[in-house]
């Protein structure tokens, strides 16, 4: 995503991909990850252990209803 991110915000205009190719590039990156993965928090490795399991017991509960729902982690337009 950072590499997206960063071709997208590309200080020369020219430069930045097209919005098909945004989205071209935003489906492969979906594709390429778990439901786990698409699901999980965004934590960093500098954060002490107990933030990072506090902050994953809050993501699991937000998560929940959402998986029994059977909603994607991620909406795909129809």
């Amino acid at each position: 995503m950072k590499d997206l991110v960063e071709a997208m915000t590309d200080e020369n205009p020219a430069m930045r991909p097209t919005i098909e190719q945004v989205v071209e590039k935003f489906e492969h990156i979906h594709a390429s990850l778990s439901v786990i993965k698409l699901r999980s928090p965004i934590t960093s490795k500098k954060d002490p252990i107990l933030f990072t399991v506090f902050r994953y017991a809050l993501q699991v509960a937000r998560t929940v209803p959402y998986v029994i729902r059977r909603r994607p982690a991620i909406p795909i337009p129809s």
